[in-house]
């Protein structure tokens, strides 16, 4: 499976990490109720890498579809995640939703008018929208920001 393919389902432990993976446009399931049975599951069937803090890779030696990551810090966890499994900052980037997974799409900009506050309609051209949770992003300042921590965080080389 190549870097590009990689789904993830992501423990509870870990849903900064989620977040982050989503922000950079990989699948990454994640719910804070989902039990240790379903994510060995998804591992066992070859659909997701099961990302873990806890003890399943450990009790689980056999599956390769099970990454047990050592560092607390979610930054730290993004790293090791990227570099042990040679994932990039891609063309995917704002192309999942970092609340819910969903696919975004582009709205032109008359249909959020209702959906934004005015001064965020007035300022900013480019607009999304989550096709599951329905939550409006746009392109503001924080997009770059967002870029050269990521770029920082993973070395610039990705």
């Amino acid at each position: 499976m190549s870097p590009h393919e990689i789904r993830f389902a992501v423990d509870r432990m870990l849903g900064r990490l989620a977040r982050m993976l989503r922000l950079m446009g990989y699948d990454a399931l994640y719910a804070n109720d989902m039990t240790t049975a379903q994510l060995l599951a998804m591992g066992r069937s070859g659909e997701r890498m099961v990302l873990t803090r806890g003890e399943t890779a450990r009790r689980f030696p056999h599956l390769d579809k099970v990454l047990s990551l050592k560092s607390e810090n979610p930054q730290e966890q993004l790293r090791e995640v990227v570099e042990r499994l040679g994932l990039e900052i891609r063309a995917g980037l704002w192309t999942r939703c970092t609340l819910c997974n969903a696919l975004i799409e582009r709205l032109e900009k008359p249909a959020v008018e209702a959906l934004v506050e005015a001064k965020i309609f007035q300022l900013y051209d480019e607009f999304y929208r989550c096709t599951g949770c329905r939550h409006v992003y746009w392109r503001g300042s924080h997009v770059d920001r967002i870029l050269r921590n990521l770029r920082s965080l993973l070395g610039g080389t990705r």
